[in-house]
């Protein structure tokens, strides 16, 4: 018995007390380009009467055009770029594709010629802004029911985007901030709170951008989309897609966007290979597949254009906690 336990000490030692150091030699790769843009606009979808909610609500038609009038005269869609450019909206980025241990930001492409077609005609040549390297602006106003891809010829290739539809959303009603339980009930605090309705007709699907702050939330975890196949034309009514706590004093916008199926899929893709990772249980890696061809090499590229409506509101959250605990 001694025996077996001295030999299993030195099996032990002999395994712990040597380490090697293995510097992995990875090949440095061809660049590719990586594109990031959205063509998107207020353009609403209401409903031809009153909304009824499950017959518990009913708002009048009249009353859905005044509150969404009412928000747009108080939000304006670039103010949160005059503060910072990580605004997504109404231009096209381009980037390239870095060595894995490069450590450092991916490189802007300049000089690029960025085109902007809708239903197959060419509507704009996109200018680069000369402040942000990179960044190419969209000026053009879409129109419901068109479709829009882009072309673009930089490092010496020819890309085009699939076409994305572009369709109109329904307006973000109102967005508060309600004091309650936690998950695991055993803490208060500030969440979000917003009402919409959905869109009847099977086959929409939708993303939530957040900024708290004048900050945008970037975090792959944070990516908040869905289908309707669960909700198709409900009223959604104290809905919580954010779900994160959020500070004392803290403001918060909501940008609610109608998307495609494609990006959805795309959007699904990449949180799950990148927010979701780490658990036992987690999918095998993905290629993550946008809408982006280099057409020179037959090969995709990176990245995705996407297209449709889209519709915002803000709340704040109170400077104090109320005086009473959401657990009594």
């Amino acid at each position: 018995m001694r025996k077996f336990i001295f030999s299993l000490v030195v099996a032990l030692i002999s395994f712990t007390g040597c380490q090697e150091e293995i510097d992995l030699d990875l090949p440095s790769t061809e660049p590719e380009l990586v594109v990031e843009g959205y063509l998107t606009q207020r353009d609403y979808y209401f409903p031809e009467s009153d909304l009824d909610c499950f017959g518990i609500t009913t708002i009048s038609l009249d009353t859905l055009k005044f509150v969404t009038a009412f928000v747009d005269a108080f939000i304006n869609i670039d103010s949160i770029e005059a503060e910072t450019d990580v605004f997504p909206f109404n231009k096209v980025v381009l980037s390239t594709t870095g060595d894995y241990f490069a450590n450092q930001e991916p490189p802007a492409v300049s000089g690029a010629t960025v085109l902007l077609f809708e239903d197959g005609n060419q509507v704009e040549s996109l200018v680069e802004d000369p402040g942000i390297p990179g960044t190419y602006r969209i000026t053009h106003l879409p129109k419901v029911g068109s479709s829009y891809h882009l072309t673009i010829s930089a490092l010496g290739n020819f890309y085009e985007t699939t076409p994305e539809l572009y369709e109109s959303v329904p307006p973000l009603l109102s967005l508060t901030t309600n004091y309650g339980p936690n998950f695991i009930q055993d803490s208060c605090a500030f969440y979000m709170s917003m009402n919409t309705f959905e869109k009847p007709g099977l086959g929409d699907h939708y993303r939530w951008f957040f900024y708290v702050n004048n900050k945008y939330v970037s975090n792959p975890g944070s990516i908040a989309i869905t289908g309707d196949e669960n909700f198709d034309g409900f009223c959604l009514l104290d809905f919580d897609v954010y779900g994160n706590e959020l500070d004392l004093g803290d403001s918060l916008v909501v940008f609610q966007m109608h998307t495609t199926e494609g990006y959805y899929n795309f959007l699904s893709t990449l949180q799950s290979q990148t927010a979701f990772v780490g658990g036992p249980f987690d999918a095998p890696p993905a290629p993550i597949t946008g809408n982006v061809m280099n057409v020179t090499s037959g090969i995709a590229a990176y990245g995705y254009f996407a297209a449709g409506g889209i519709s915002a509101n803000a709340a704040q959250t109170p400077e104090t906690e109320p005086a009473e605990s959401c657990l009594d």
